[in-house]
């Protein structure tokens, strides 16, 4: 069966945590759907994909993002007791969590999951039925219109709700009541998880999802030419993008639910039909949101090229793995795996684009690729890649605010490193140290092992005698580039280019002394207090 079908004529695209907690919410609640979800797939992929993107405790009811009307507390001037999504009338309105209908008429639509329930108002049609078993993401009807007293919105809008059970009688009306959530629900807590999952669970590192598709299978014990045959195919198949329908445009998102009747194909490698792949993962009691991850997808593509269940394709991992060159790879994979029309050909042209792709990716990932993993083994995370920024990345907070000096506060992978690649717990207040933080992302990294353990100023004099490093006392000719270290009188920090939280304008890593653990920040003191510090064979970033 053919897993090709192309869709559309797109090369190489250009480079481009936690679940919210609720107040007086009930433990037991947040524990059982935590483990429902995670009991859907045991690998550390999936898992993290949950948590990165897919693991906030409800989903989005309307492909709108944006809560137009808060919830407002019970007590305010106008009470607003729920959040309205302003759509067009004929929108889909999705099911925000898995459960069983309890209600499916009257424009409204009630999803009960253990002791919570999601209730959906001013639908125009609804497309569920009562007592119906749910998943999240599921279609269960379209937007209408509605008028409520402001803040509330006034025509078409939807307008969602959740309710929490505070007795044993379920069906006893007076048994529920309306629960403002603590934080939005629809989106990842990101202040005590960094974003999702960590590095040290298998995260997927890289600026794009090339890179972190290519950096998935290098982790996983594919050698850099295999890792780019894999992703060059990809990118002709779906410029690496696992909601990617056959023939849609680039950066069009296609849910799941919406294409299990689809002949044609879906996701990073187009499986065909993408029921083919949607299926066997549903039975499994994987949610759609997390089929359609793409952390997901390279956990089932990598199954399947080791040959196990349901759909194995061993004899194509066999193939890619005997490949030594990046074109030997990206023929294996198109002509054992994909199986696009054609491919028994080896002129044809679609394995000459397939090449050019894998060549690039190479080319442009290579050099900064993790450390391999050993028999499936994905914690290298950075370490020994060179990669001074991306290591950085990974041992702090992507947004600032993390004050404090103790352990607890910084992020689980900073305090695994310093243990692993520094001097541990010793010292004063060490997880809030600049210099630390600093000396561990430069010796995990592989960048620079004898780096010093601590002292800025001690750092600065090896910075300048060791005969490792260009500086200048002002903005480097060409401008600042990641993985260039500053030092001045008592504080050091790296620069690290654009990251962190959306809207932060972050673009440097630093911890304080006693005052906050490694976060995000911003540049500054160019020229002034700081000199800027380069690795002569520090990796050269690509775009």
């Amino acid at each position: 069966m053919s897993e090709e079908h192309n869709v559309g004529d797109s090369r190489v695209l250009p480079i481009l945590g936690a679940i919210g907690l609720f107040v007086l919410f009930p433990l037991l609640l947040v524990l059982v759907m935590l483990l429902s979800v995670l009991a859907g797939s045991s690998s550390a992929e999936a898992q993290c994909a949950q948590q990165a993107t897919e693991q906030s405790l409800f989903a989005y009811p309307t492909d709108s993002q944006k809560i137009d009307v808060e919830w407002t507390e019970p007590l305010a001037v106008a009470p607003h007791q729920g959040y309205d999504f302003k759509v067009d009338e004929g929108s889909k309105v999705y099911a925000s969590q898995d459960g069983k209908v309890v209600k499916a008429s009257d424009g409204e639509v009630r999803i009960r999951r253990e002791d919570v329930e999601t209730r959906t108002t001013y639908l125009k049609t609804i497309s569920v039925a009562l007592n119906a078993d749910v998943k999240r993401g599921d279609v269960i009807g379209t937007s209408g219109t509605g008028n409520e007293v402001a803040p509330g919105l006034v025509g078409p809008h939807i307008h969602w709700e959740m309710w929490v059970n505070k007795a044993e009688k379920k069906d006893d009306p007076a048994d529920w009541e309306t629960q403002k959530p603590d934080k939005n629900p629809f989106e990842l807590d990101t202040s005590d998880s960094g974003g999702g999952c960590t590095c040290m669970d298998g995260d997927l590192s890289g600026a794009n999802n090339q890179q972190k598709a290519f950096n998935y299978f290098v982790q996983n014990g594919y050698t850099k030419e295999q890792a780019a045959g894999i992703v060059g195919n990809m990118i002709s198949e779906s410029s690496v993008e696992p909601g990617r329908k056959q023939g849609t445009a680039p950066g069009t998102v296609t849910k799941p639910a919406d294409v299990l009747g689809y002949s044609g194909g879906w996701g990073i490698v187009q499986w065909t039909p993408a029921s083919k792949m949607i299926n066997p993962s549903r039975d499994a009691g994987v949610g759609d949101d997390v089929i359609g991850s793409l952390a997901y997808q390279l956990d089932f593509l990598h199954k399947q090229l080791l040959g196990k269940p349901p759909l194995s394709e061993k004899g194509a991992g066999d193939a890619v793995k005997a490949a030594t060159s990046v074109d030997a790879a990206a023929i294996a994979f198109g002509g054992q795996f994909e199986r696009f029309q054609g491919y028994e050909d080896p002129n044809n042209p679609r394995y000459a684009e397939r090449k050019a792709n894998a060549e690039h990716v190479l080319n442009t990932f290579g050099g900064s690729a993790p450390a391999a993993g050993k028999g499936g083994d994905t914690s290298g995370c950075g370490a020994g890649s060179g990669n001074i920024a991306e290591v950085a990345k990974n041992l702090a907070w992507p947004e600032s605010g993390h004050d404090g000096t103790d352990a607890s506060l910084a992020k689980p992978e900073f305090v695994q490193a310093m243990a692993k690649y520094n001097d541990g717990a010793s010292g004063q207040t060490p997880y809030s140290d600049c210099g630390r933080f600093v000396a561990t992302v430069m010796h995990m990294s592989g960048a620079d092992p004898k780096y010093p353990n601590v002292g800025t100023d001690v750092q600065r004099t090896y910075l300048e005698s060791s005969g490792k490093y260009d500086w200048w006392h002002g903005e480097p000719p060409g401008g600042m580039k990641p993985g260039d270290i500053l030092n001045g009188p008592g504080h050091t920090y790296l620069y690290v280019g654009p990251w962190g939280k959306d809207g932060g304008g972050y673009n440097s890593a630093s911890g304080s002394l006693g005052d906050h653990v490694p976060e995000a920040g911003h540049l500054y003191g160019v020229g002034g207090q700081f000199t800027v510090y380069r690795l002569k064979s520090a990796p050269v970033p690509k775009d």
